[in-house]
């Protein structure tokens, strides 16, 4: 009975049941997406398009306002990301998103300003906008709830390239009786595009089938992209008195220069915790064997640029309001005026 359950939303995750649209809001059609399970790898940063540079300079003044520590407007951020985010910069398409549906940002109506969003991105290729759409069909956000949508939605991201899609879908079809080939598959695309969560689940799927050296590299792709789980499991697997317990075994020889270097990220990653965090210099601060330990002075690429960082310069008004008035926008909100037309075809 459960195999019969899987088969059912494996079929439906893939072959679009058919439910119609959400009438309120017609949605882009998914009825080409593939009825079998076969997968090919798409990493997403190769099919975005080409940023606005003058659109650009709003979103990094948002984003700048939006990360820098103390009391935060995130209404006048929104306003940036949304002349932004009208130009067609993705970037601040999908911050813009988050800000309103989490409540973050002001909206006269949430729900249909982040579809309207998702949908802007599907209109110009962008994968996520179609993961977005996924989301908002199950959570029922501005949308009527309907999970096969959702998943046909989440499906085709994934098939465009969109590492949350793909790790989302390859959780689905991990189990043993439904697909864990495919899924493997889906974990190594998404790990491969810095999808910290799928590189972890990646090497714990490659360690239980005992293949210990693709299990290591999956680790530290994980870390890399800021997981201190994965340092944790392999500052266990060169630790002498943890490398044979099961969960941290990875067939490796004792280290202890190895085990205090991950201790050392780990604890890095931690305290840097919702910063989003890599380690985009790891193979040059504890490679995995073969390789020789290089010296290391116990910095970080990362913290070092975020020290180096400096605010971007504010926009002017006179850009603000010349980006605004051309695409009918109030230049106080970034919202609409009243009258104008859609903000996508």
């Amino acid at each position: 009975m459960r195999r019969t359950r899987i088969v059912l939303l494996i079929s439906c995750l893939l072959a679009a049941c058919s439910k119609s649209e959400n009438a309120a809001n017609p949605l882009p059609d998914v009825s080409a997406v593939r009825l079998n399970l076969a997968f090919t790898c798409v990493h997403e940063v190769d099919h975005l398009p080409p940023v606005d540079p003058e659109a650009d300079k709003l979103f990094q003044y948002g984003r700048y306002l939006e990360k820098k520590e103390g009391q935060k407007d995130f209404n006048d951020v929104a306003r940036y990301y949304r002349i932004a985010a009208a130009l067609g910069h993705y970037k601040a398409n999908h911050n813009l998103q988050i800000l309103i549906s989490s409540g973050a940002a002001s909206s006269p109506d949430a729900g249909k300003e982040s579809v309207d969003l998702a949908e802007q991105l599907i209109a110009a290729g962008v994968a996520s906008g179609y993961y977005d759409i996924g989301h908002y069909l199950l959570n029922g956000y501005g949308l009527q709830h309907d999970e096969d949508a959702a998943r046909r939605y989440i499906r085709k991201a994934a098939d465009l390239g969109n590492a949350d899609a793909q790790y989302y879908v390859a959780n689905l079809l991990d189990p043993a009786d439904a697909a864990p080939d495919i899924a493997r598959q889906m974990f190594q695309c998404a790990a491969e595009q810095g999808h910290a969560e799928a590189a972890n689940y990646l090497g714990v799927s490659l360690q239980t089938d005992k293949e210990f050296s693709g299990a290591a590299k999956a680790f530290q792709m994980s870390v890399a992209a800021g997981s201190s789980q994965s340092a944790l499991i392999l500052e266990s697997a060169f630790d002498a008195n943890g490398g044979n317990d099961p969960v941290s075994n990875l067939d490796v020889h004792a280290d202890p220069e190895r085990v205090h270097r991950y201790n050392v990220i780990g604890k890095f990653l931690r305290a840097n915790d919702g910063r989003n965090p890599k380690v985009s210099d790891l193979d040059k601060i504890v490679p995995l064997p073969p390789a020789k330990l290089p010296a290391w002075n116990g910095t970080f690429q990362w913290q070092k640029d975020q020290d180096a960082a400096t605010p971007p310069p504010k926009p002017s008004d006179e850009l603000i309001n010349e980006l605004a008035k051309a695409r009918h926008l109030d230049p106080a909100t970034g919202l609409p005026l009243p009258g104008s037309p859609a903000p996508h075809g």
